[in-house]
């Protein structure tokens, strides 16, 4: 993940949410796992476009890039500050997403211009500094940097409740879409483990046996309502 104040991946990760959902519709087997890594492939493709840039400690950050920064969250705090993170479907993720995109075009295009340094440190240590400048500038913005990192970690993890083993992460899948019956009622996270057992399934289980799950009708249908 770049930590060029994460500015790029925190505008990117909720606007990309509508791709995630399209992209899921298009094939189960792959797109599902790309899902779990949406936001952070994102980030790494900015980083890598843009080549190595030096890095700085927060204090030695330029004020423009400060100031472009705090712009910023002033122009996303009322998008993001009563928005449910935590329980909000994929479906509400989408709506919210293109508005904050609408939003932030043009504070994110300024700062893209500015071509600002890095952060030194750690990812933590980025949000962190981002955090702390969110709490005295935009306030209702600190639930939605909070999140991000937290996603962020848990989607590091690898995906909580997959096994590994072909059937019963076939069994976890359908308890899934049993209970949720449209991927587009899926929270987040709920969404980040559907994708990390759909990758487990089509890398685990034979090409009959993944053919054989993801072409019943009940998959299919769950998989087509994410768009």
């Amino acid at each position: 993940m770049t930590k060029r104040l994460l500015i790029f991946f925190t505008v990117l990760v909720l606007a990309a949410c509508g791709g995630t959902a399209t992209s899921t519709t298009e094939d189960g087997t792959t797109d599902a796992g790309d899902t779990t890594t949406t936001e952070d492939s994102t980030a790494t493709t900015v980083a890598e476009d843009e080549g190595p840039t030096e890095t700085v400690d927060i204090s030695d950050m330029p004020q423009e890039c400060i100031d472009a920064f705090v712009e910023f969250l002033q122009v996303i705090e009322p998008v993001v500050s009563d928005f449910d993170f935590q329980n909000a479907s994929l479906d509400d993720m989408e709506a919210m997403g293109t508005e904050l995109e609408e939003v932030s075009a043009q504070p994110t295009a300024e700062m893209e211009g500015l071509n600002c340094p890095d952060l030194d440190g750690t990812d933590e240590e980025a949000f962190a500094a981002m955090i702390e400048i969110a709490e005295n500038e935009a306030p209702g913005t600190v639930g939605y940097f909070r999140w991000i990192e937290e996603l962020g970690a848990a989607m590091g993890e690898g995906g909580t409740g997959v096994s590994g083993d072909c059937e019963t992460d076939i069994e976890a899948l359908e308890a899934i879409i049993a209970e949720k019956e449209t991927m587009g009622s899926l929270t987040m996270v709920e969404l980040s483990q559907v994708g990390s057992l759909m990758t487990s399934v089509s890398t685990e289980c034979s090409l009959e046996r993944t053919t054989e799950f993801f072409e019943q009708p009940e998959v299919e249908a769950f998989v087509g309502s994410g768009g």
